[in-house]
């Protein structure tokens, strides 16, 4: 073959990042990657939980789309782009495409960059544990005081049962989407269904979840500080208060990461982020059977209905994992809607089982007096609290570049398409927008992270931007279907369908608005931080 590769210009580049498909044939060529790569088994085992960096970007230029449609444009799970020239774009797929339908064995998978585990694709039951990786985040330190929110353990119980039905149900929408168009990702999804605003919004929405998620993490790394000072010291000094500690630790231990362009030697820290928050789950269970807290008032019932409705998103969090569903879905060996389904239905039965023993147990330990991270009632001087406290805040630190690296990523494509830039232009500016938006998006970051009284304030607004995600967004698609589809559905379950949407699309505005209501009545009280020595 007579062509060159242009070896180096590589850029950050929020991309289709394509797992496979519904068949050998074209899965093999959206799922070339670099050879030196993991598989995508082992990069989701040692992913970030709460965000995974993996999440693919559909915000492209044409010109970009055009490059990855023929194959001439490769990027890998860290956003970076391999670029091909011209000339080799127009050889070398029909070359493949060739070897791949006349005699699959004469194309090695190592000639394309693709190992065994993910050319043979994932059971359902590590589809179910990719879902449980995503969903299982920081949400789950808040999830005591979203019981006390609710009204108590059996409604919260109850509350999490109903979601759970949505989300199971929103999750199956997007997969029959994707079968439609084999389709790979969400944001292809939304594009094939919804169009290209929709698919736009999505991707602001996540942005802005990525966001939000580090500031997240910045306050708790603030509140695991304070928790160690409350114990340990009894002066208030400068050099303990919350916003020095938290300044300090994101100047010197996160921002140095943030400018890198991969993140390659942090991807063992997702198992460090598994075990923090399945942590975070054990201890509440033994401060439960430790502590003897006299006569906690438990609540049976919501004290606000407002309040409680408010929460929902946060419910909606905990859970989330639209974003990787489609990714997935597609990597399954047999990619069809029952596997998935079973895969849903174990990582959320899963998921159910970790966040009730998180929130009654922490719940019933405290009760009414709970705070928004449960972490901060602990006893920091208990030896199994301190590795608790150690694991949360350096799981923070190692995951925060992983959330700025994706919302990047999403921003430069978004950027992209609106300056309508060629990828020559892309991969030419990609260093300065690199420094640009890293610097504005950290120091932002941290100075909400400062002022805000708690992370339930944060999560809160997390949650309402989730149920776009899990309630609008696949509403849409549902509609497209019932449009779509006249030969599959009869007229009675289209108008089912419709209906259905419309109501999920109501009750995911209605979240967004009582959320925002409800943050502006928790910043207007100004509630502190519980057990702070310096406030």
């Amino acid at each position: 073959m007579d062509s060159t590769l242009e070896s180096g210009r590589k850029s950050n580049y929020g991309g289709s990042l394509r797992y496979g498909g519904s068949n050998q044939a074209t899965g093999s060529i959206r799922m070339r990657r670099n050879r030196e790569s993991n598989s995508f088994i082992h990069d989701s085992y040692n992913s970030s939980l709460d965000f995974p960096a993996y999440i693919p970007w559909q915000t492209l230029s044409s010109d970009v789309s055009d490059k990855l449609r023929t194959g001439s444009i490769k990027i890998n799970k860290c956003n970076c782009v391999e670029w091909t020239t011209i000339k080799e774009e127009n050889e070398r797929v029909p070359l493949l495409d060739r070897k791949n339908s006349e005699s699959g064995s004469d194309l090695k998978l190592k000639d394309i960059g693709l190992s065994e585990a993910v050319s043979s694709g994932i059971t359902w039951p590590v589809a179910a544990f990719l879902l449980i990786n995503c969903a299982l985040g920081a949400g789950v330190l808040n999830y005591p005081a979203a019981y006390d929110r609710l009204g108590g353990v059996l409604i919260a119980t109850l509350i999490q049962l109903a979601m759970m039905l949505v989300l199971a149900a929103t999750m199956i929408i997007l997969v029959y989407s994707s079968d439609l168009n084999n389709d790979d990702t969400y944001h292809d999804v939304l594009l094939s269904m919804c169009g290209k605003r929709a698919q736009q919004l999505s991707a602001i929405s996540i942005l802005l979840t990525c966001y939000g998620v580090c500031v997240t993490f910045l306050i708790i790394i603030g509140d695991q500080y304070d928790r160690i000072f409350v114990t340990h010291l009894t002066e208030c000094t400068w050099y303990v208060d919350r916003r020095f500690t938290i300044s300090i630790s994101a100047f010197f231990l996160i921002l140095p990461m943030c400018y890198f362009r991969r993140l390659d030697f942090l991807r063992y820290a997702g198992t460090l982020g598994v075990f923090a928050m399945l942590y975070v789950v054990f201890i509440n269970i033994y401060e439960f059977m430790k502590l003897d807290i006299p006569n906690p008032v438990i609540k049976t019932r919501p004290s606000s209905y407002t309040s409680m409705i408010a929460i929902f998103p946060v419910v909606t969090f905990a859970y989330q994992c639209h974003e990787i569903t489609i990714p997935v879905y597609a990597c399954m060996e047999k990619r069809n809607i029952r596997n998935f389904s079973k895969a849903t239905a174990l990582a959320l039965g899963i998921l159910f089982i970790l966040y009730c023993a998180a929130g009654t147990s922490g719940y019933l330990t405290f009760g009414a007096g709970v705070t928004p991270d449960i972490m901060a009632l602990y006893d920091a001087s208990d030896p199994v609290v301190i590795i608790g406290i150690l694991a949360l805040a350096l799981k923070m630190i190692t995951t925060y570049p992983s959330m700025i690296l994706c919302g990047r990523g999403a921003l430069d494509g978004l950027y992209a398409e609106y300056m309508d830039l060629s990828a020559e232009d892309f991969i030419a500016g990609e260093r300065t927008r690199r420094i640009v938006i890293t610097t504005v998006w950290f120091v932002t970051s941290l100075l909400f992270a400062i002022f805000t009284p708690n992370i339930g304030i944060v999560i809160e607004l997390l949650g309402s931007l989730a149920s776009a995600n899990v309630f609008i967004f696949p509403s849409f698609c549902l509609i497209s279907i019932a449009r779509r589809e006249t030969d599959q559905f009869s007229r009675r379950t289209r108008i089912f369908f419709i209906i259905f949407a419309i109501s999920l699309i109501i009750t995911g505005f209605s979240m967004f608005l009582l959320v925002l209501n409800q943050v502006y009545q928790d910043l207007s009280s100004e509630q502190p931080h519980h057990d702070v020595l310096c406030k």
